[in-house]
């Protein structure tokens, strides 16, 4: 009885584990404490994507997604800015379901988007998802100085911390 119950919850284990979605690795990003924020001008937006710190669901790390293109990740506890062109974007992560927002971008507009966890309960399951949800600048200025600026690395960049994680 134990065997087929072991086995069971081993093949549940390897199907959970292959639907998910890639998520983020140490080497993915870089910590950083003087940041170059980037400024929006007559050609450009910028918006600034944040989460703030919990210890519930702290370790569900995800990529932020603009139209195609990867450019950045939410950790608890972080934020990035993203210097953008003026138009119509549409900003989405992948876990496992994909939670996205559209934006009509505007040039010289500077955007805040919370980008929290929200915990899902039914009478057996838990699940949570990150939510987009453009915030006031009050409210961004009262969240940002507790975060950690957090860029995803360079190529360079990655491949030094996985040979330094190696030897560790």
């Amino acid at each position: 009885m134990t065997r087929k119950l072991t086995t069971f919850l081993a093949a549940v284990l390897v199907l959970a584990v292959a639907g998910c979605a890639k998520m983020p690795l140490r080497a993915d990003y870089v910590y950083e404490t003087n940041p170059q924020i980037p400024v929006a001008d007559d050609s450009s937006a910028v918006i600034y994507f944040f989460r703030e710190s919990a210890f519930v669901n702290g370790g569900l790390n995800y990529f932020i997604n603009e139209d195609a293109n990867r450019i950045g990740l939410l950790k608890s506890g972080t934020y990035f800015v993203h210097k953008t062109t003026p138009s119509k974007h549409t900003y989405w992560v992948d876990v496992g379901d994909k939670v996205y927002t559209t934006l009509d971008i505007k040039a010289g507009q500077t955007y805040y988007i919370d980008g929290g966890i929200d915990n899902h309960y039914t009478l057996f399951t838990n699940t949570s998802k990150p939510h987009f949800m453009e915030v006031t600048r009050p409210i961004a200025e009262k969240i940002l100085p507790g975060l950690r600026y957090a860029r995803l690395s360079t190529e360079e960049e990655a491949a030094q911390i996985r040979a330094k994680e190696a030897w560790q």
